[in-house]
């Protein structure tokens, strides 16, 4: 299966499980952003892509609240995006700090 969005540099959905399945369940993901960290609250599947969606207000959801909700075959060669302060960003990586999984 291939999308627009498959240039070979974007990390795919199932990059992404495969990543996140060798930290704690119970860590919180987050997305960060310059000096903001936006907590990731649900995803959006559409054009053959996964956004992220992202709230200033709402604690987040866990990483395995949120490896349930990738983990589905159809979205494994999706590129993934996410819900910025202004536009949609690819996601290109992550790093953990306090307990949570920071994505950019």
């Amino acid at each position: 299966m291939t999308n627009k969005y498959n240039d070979g540099v974007s990390m795919r959905t199932i990059d992404l499980i495969l990543l996140l399945n060798d930290f704690k369940k119970n860590s919180r993901v987050m997305v960060e952003e310059k000096d903001k960290r936006l907590a990731v609250v649900d995803i959006d599947v559409h054009d053959e892509a996964v956004y992220l969606k992202t709230s200033e207000k709402l604690r987040g959801l866990q990483n395995w609240e949120f490896l349930l909700l990738l983990n589905k075959k159809e979205y494994y060669t999706f590129p993934v995006f996410y819900e910025g302060t202004k536009k949609h960003q690819q996601l290109f990586g992550f790093r953990v700090a306090d307990d949570c999984l920071l994505l950019g």
